[in-house]
């Protein structure tokens, strides 16, 4: 059973999932940056590879355009999803 991959990047880390047990399907779980977590719209992926290659596109962007996320949300018009910013658990 394949539970994940959490995978360094630059200052952060990517992290995807299998999209069922028995799935070839991958999806992006969060992209983890500055101490800070980051959903993207739901979209599968058909490989772990594909999944990781556009959360790092995903990492890229945010690193750049932090200051463009407002109340925890925002449009990416480049790579055409919308990315929640996770609140901080204590």
């Amino acid at each position: 059973m394949n539970i994940g991959i959490i995978e360094p990047y630059n200052n952060g880390f990517l992290e995807v999932v299998p999209e069922g047990e028995s799935s070839d399907y991958w999806q992006i779980a969060a992209i983890h940056i500055n101490g800070q977590a980051y959903c993207p719209t739901p979209q599968l992926y058909r490989s772990e590879k594909v999944a990781l290659v556009k959360a790092a596109q995903i990492y890229d962007w945010i690193a750049e355009h932090e200051h463009q996320i407002i109340n925890g949300v925002c449009y990416c018009s480049q790579l055409k999803l919308v990315l929640w910013q996770q609140s901080r658990v204590s």
